[in-house]
C-alpha cells in the first residue's frame, strides 16, 4: 500500500486497498476490508493517549463493541475461505494480533459485559477458543517463517505469552464491598491490569486476595526504608504531564493484618489517566476507560484494597517477610 501509494498519489485509496485484499484472501477479502474500516473508525472516534511502555488497554477503541464487530468479521472471513488452507492461514493470520490482544484484554470485556446488565457467563466470547485459535496460528506461522534452529525458542515464546493469561480466572466478579451498588457505577482493575515496571513488584496467585492474585512487592534492607508508610498513590495525566491528583497511606491509616480498602479521595478521570502506586511509580493501572466524554466532570472514588506484611510494618508478623501486596484498584462513579 504504500508503495502504490507513492508511485500515484492521486488514486483513490480504496483502489488498492481492495485489489490486495482480494487477491490476497480471495472470498475473504469483503469482511476483511469491513473489518480495516470498523478499526478505522473505532479509533478515530476513541483516540488513544499513550504513556511510555503503553499497554493494551490504553488502546481505548479496544473496547467490547469494537471486539465483538471485529470476531464476527473474521468469522464471516473464515467461513468463506474454509475449504482452502492457505487462504484460511492468511485469514488466520490476520486476525492473530486479535486474538492475542482479546486475550489480554478479556477481563475488561467480562467488565463491560456487566456494566452494560448482563451476567458474565453471558459473554458471547470463548476465551478457551480464542485461546486454541491464538496458538494454533502462531505456531503454524513460526513453521512458516521461523528457520528449523530457531523455531523451539519460537515456539517456547507462546507458552510464555498465553500461560500467565490462560491461569488467570475467566471471570473475576466485582468486590464484596461494591456488590451492592449498581454495576454500571463500578470500574474494577485486578492486578493482571497493571503495567510493573521492571516486574519488580510480581503478579503472584494470592489465597487472601479475592481474585485470587495479586501484585506484591517484596522488601528488605534499603528498600525497606524506601518503601516503608507513608506510601504515596496518585493519579498522572498522560496528555498534560502533570498530577490529577493522590494521597497517602499512613501507618496509622492501617487498620489491622490482611488486606483493607484505602481511599484515596475523589476525582475526575480524564482521558490517559493512569493510578501509580509508591514514590517510584512501579505499578502503574490505566483507568481512563471511566471517562466518559459527554460527562468530563463525572467524579470517582478511587479504591484499593491493599495488604502490608512483615515486622516493617504495622500489624505485620515477624515471622513474614516486609511486602506490600496491591489486589486490586477500584472506582466508583459518584451519584
Amino acid at each position: 500500500m504504500m508503495m502504490q501509494t507513492l508511485e500515484v498519489p492521486s488514486q483513490d485509496y480504496g483502489a488498492p486497498v481492495q485489489t490486495f485484499t482480494d487477491g490476497f484472501y480471495g472470498p475473504a477479502g469483503a469482511p476483511i476490508r469491513h473489518y480495516l474500516t470498523r478499526l478505522e473508525q473505532a479509533s478515530g472516534a476513541k483516540p488513544s493517549y499513550l504513556s511510555m511502555g503503553a499497554s493494551p488497554r490504553q488502546y481505548l477503541y479496544l473496547d467490547l463493541p469494537f471486539m465483538l464487530d471485529a470476531h464476527a468479521l473474521f468469522d464471516q472471513a473464515e467461513l468463506a475461505v474454509a475449504d482452502d488452507d492457505l487462504l484460511l492461514r492468511r485469514v488466520r493470520f490476520a486476525r492473530l494480533p486479535l486474538d492475542r490482544a482479546s486475550l489480554v484484554l478479556f477481563p475488561d470485556f467480562v467488565a463491560q459485559w456487566v456494566r452494560s446488565g448482563h451476567t458474565p457467563e453471558t459473554l458471547p466470547l470463548d476465551r478457551d477458543a480464542i485461546a486454541a485459535r491464538c496458538r494454533d496460528t502462531w505456531a503454524a506461522q513460526i513453521q512458516f517463517r521461523v528457520p528449523e534452529a530457531q523455531r523451539p525458542a519460537a515456539l517456547a515464546e507462546i507458552d510464555a505469552e498465553l500461560s500467565p493469561l490462560l491461569a488467570r480466572p475467566a471471570i473475576v466478579r466485582i468486590p464484596e464491598k461494591f456488590r451492592g451498588l449498581p454495576p454500571e457505577t463500578v470500574f474494577d482493575f485486578t492486578a493482571d491490569m497493571s503495567r510493573n515496571w521492571n516486574d519488580q513488584a510480581k503478579r503472584v496467585p494470592d489465597s487472601e486476595a479475592e481474585s485470587g492474585f495479586a501484585n506484591r512487592l517484596e522488601l528488605s534492607g534499603q528498600n525497606m526504608e524506601k518503601y516503608a508508610l507513608p506510601i504515596s498513590w496518585g493519579l498522572y495525566d498522560v496528555i498534560n504531564k502533570r498530577s490529577g491528583g493522590g494521597g497517602s497511606i499512613r501507618p496509622e491509616d492501617v487498620p489491622g493484618p490482611g488486606y483493607h480498602w484505602y481511599n484515596m479521595g475523589t476525582f475526575t478521570i480524564q482521558p490517559s489517566y493512569y493510578v501509580y502506586f509508591f514514590w517510584s511509580w512501579v505499578i502503574q493501572v490505566d483507568v481512563d476507560c471511566a471517562h466518559d466524554p459527554a460527562h468530563p466532570e463525572q467524579r470517582f472514588d478511587v479504591w484499593a484494597r491493599i495488604k502490608f506484611e512483615g515486622p516493617g510494618f504495622p500489624h505485620g508478623g515477624a515471622d513474614t517477610p516486609n511486602a506490600i501486596s496491591i489486589e486490586r484498584v477500584v472506582l466508583v462513579k459518584e451519584p
